[in-house]
């Protein structure tokens, strides 16, 4: 069973301080969110920090509660940003439910798939609150 740190991407890996007023309030568009990621820049610090876990021998697997229909934008923004990754985990379109909801389900699955998670990035407290209730340690980012 391969060692593997997970990494959350909007918030944690990519910056979206800039964008994240399209999803907040009553109207939130997520479309126009995940269109303007692609212009965000990465979170320095984490993007070493998933160098270093991957230099360590450690599976990276990106976990986003991201619909998969935007999977080729997120794809290439993590190229873009010399990120290497083992998986990309995404929200399955349609699925509206909270973050922290999907991220359960996708925590099964990562077991399913093999990996023994040791610990996790993430900016949502509810989703690090997760992690941790399942033994991961926590690199809480914001």
């Amino acid at each position: 069973m391969p060692d593997a740190v997970i990494f959350d991407m909007d918030g944690t890996l990519c910056d979206t301080s800039d964008i994240v007023h399209l999803i907040e309030g009553e109207q939130k568009d997520y479309a126009a969110f995940h269109a303007a990621s692609a212009a965000c820049p990465a979170h320095d610090d984490v993007v070493a920090a998933a160098k270093d876990q991957r230099a360590q021998g450690r599976a990276i697997l990106v976990v986003t509660s991201r619909e998969f229909i935007w999977r080729d934008l997120s794809l290439d923004w993590l190229v873009k940003h010399d990120i290497g990754y083992d998986a990309l985990y995404m929200r399955i379109v349609g699925d509206y439910r909270k973050d922290v909801l999907v991220k359960k389900d996708i925590l099964k699955q990562i077991t399913d798939d093999g990996y023994r998670v040791l610990t996790a990035w993430d900016d949502k407290p509810s989703v690090l609150d997760l992690w941790r209730e399942n033994g991961i340690e926590v690199h809480p980012v914001g």
